[in-house]
């Protein structure tokens, strides 16, 4: 205790524009929100408009034109704050706690930080389905959830582990298997043990083990890759095209404006006003250009239209200079070629866009699965449902579900693959 009270005094000793420093290194709004709660001068530092503006350029990196605005504070502070609160909120359409026959209880226990993580991760893996017409509605991440271990503990690790009658019910409740399975219009009595299939155990590497991969690595903790081949299948599309050139115009706004100068809740507008005209706009050029040369990838038809100067995209100088903005749209569209030529696809632009939300939850996810003092870490996979898209043989099952079990806590990952016509 005497450690920690020296550190708190020496830490205090420090003049103010060196606190402040220190929380310009904080990259988390919940960590700097937890630092600043310390004492009554560091949340007087912590609370600077600044720091709290760029940690949303920070988070909110391509995704501004998929939120919503739920805020009209001008503080960068309160207005974030505000944001969290809506994107924080609890599952209200999955389980919360399984109890099984032998005493084991799993209790969900997602913290404010975990939800907004998962509540991101949902927003930049949303994209339009239009790809395959039977498929009226799908969540790549529909949820994720933590869950705690207590009791007496299934060995889940057995690899002939016998799953009892309970076992199985609670699992497949788990799942949503039953409800989301749509054979069972014909076949209402199916056994629920159809339902729960032992994967693998994997010890130090399970995160990229029991998970598949995308282009840029472990996808944890989605049970499905939403893309392939992503250098000749861009599938996300105009929403991906629309991420980027987010991306692009939120640098401008960075670098040439400060927190006092424009609000949070401006920039969401003017991000979301000029990336909805771009793309309203570059669309008919588009179709044009891929009727003439269909094997062409976006990325290659967005470079052509603007290296060449096919459009001129005149209302987005309009928007900005509505906006009272002294940035060149012109200045925007060019540095949007020099992004997209980055990357060998829009997907893998992005992927890097989604990978920062992954590496984050994946945090989360490891310090309850496999906390770093643990001496056993082997996690197992089930399948908690029968979906023929990770190893089932259901072809009608809308619900793709797992639990990655460890002896301390449990991750489940739900992806509804959609209402389809039968």
């Amino acid at each position: 205790m005497s450690k920690i009270m020296a550190s708190e005094f020496n830490l205090m000793q420090l003049p103010d524009l060196v606190l402040y420093n220190i929380c310009s290194l904080i990259n988390c709004p919940f960590d700097l929100l937890h630092f600043g709660n310390t004492c009554s001068r560091l949340r007087k530092i912590s609370s600077s408009s600044s720091l709290w503006w760029s940690l949303a350029f920070r988070w909110f990196k391509g995704l501004w034109i998929f939120m919503e605005d739920g805020s009209i504070e001008e503080n960068a502070r309160n207005w974030l704050l505000d944001i969290i609160r809506i994107y924080c909120k609890r599952p209200i359409s999955t389980k919360l706690e399984c109890q099984f026959a032998n005493g084991e209880v799993w209790q969900r226990v997602d913290t404010p930080k975990f939800r907004f993580l998962v509540s991101m991760m949902r927003i930049a893996y949303t994209r339009d389905k239009d790809d395959h017409p039977a498929v009226l509605f799908e969540q790549w991440l529909y949820d994720v959830g933590l869950y705690k271990r207590s009791g007496s503990l299934i060995d889940f690790a057995t690899p002939d582990l016998e799953f009892s009658r309970d076992m199985v019910i609670e699992l497949s409740a788990l799942g949503q298997a039953a409800e989301r399975d749509l054979r069972r219009r014909k076949q209402p009595f199916k056994d629920p043990k159809y339902y729960i299939k032992r994967i693998a155990s994997s010890k130090d590497s399970w995160m990229s083990d029991l998970f598949p991969e995308s282009p840029c690595g472990s996808i944890c903790p989605l049970l499905m890759s939403p893309f392939q081949d992503a250098s000749i299948n861009e599938t996300s599309g105009i929403q991906g095209l629309a991420m980027c050139v987010s991306v692009v115009l939120e640098r401008h706004l960075q670098n040439y404006y400060k927190a006092s100068s424009l609000p949070l809740q401006r920039i969401w507008e003017i991000v979301k006003v000029f990336t909805t005209v771009f793309i309203s706009e570059i669309l008919d050029p588009l179709q044009s250009f891929q009727s003439r040369f269909g094997t062409q990838s976006l990325k290659l038809v967005v470079l052509a239209i603007v290296d060449e100067n096919l459009y001129e995209f005149k209302n987005l100088q309009v928007i900005l200079e509505h906006f009272g903005l002294n940035i060149k749209s012109k200045d925007v569209i060019n540095d949007l070629a020099v992004y997209l030529k980055k990357y060998k696809g829009v997907d893998f632009a992005v992927d890097e866009i989604r990978s920062y939300f992954r590496s984050a939850i994946n945090e989360e996810v490891k310090n309850a699965v496999s906390p770093p003092d643990s001496s056993n870490n082997i996690v197992t996979r089930i399948n908690i449902t029968d979906s023929d898209l990770i190893g089932g043989d259901n072809y009608k099952q809308e619900m793709s579900a797992a639990a990655f079990i460890s002896d301390y806590g449990v991750l489940v990952t739900w992806h509804l693959t959609g209402r389809m016509r039968f």
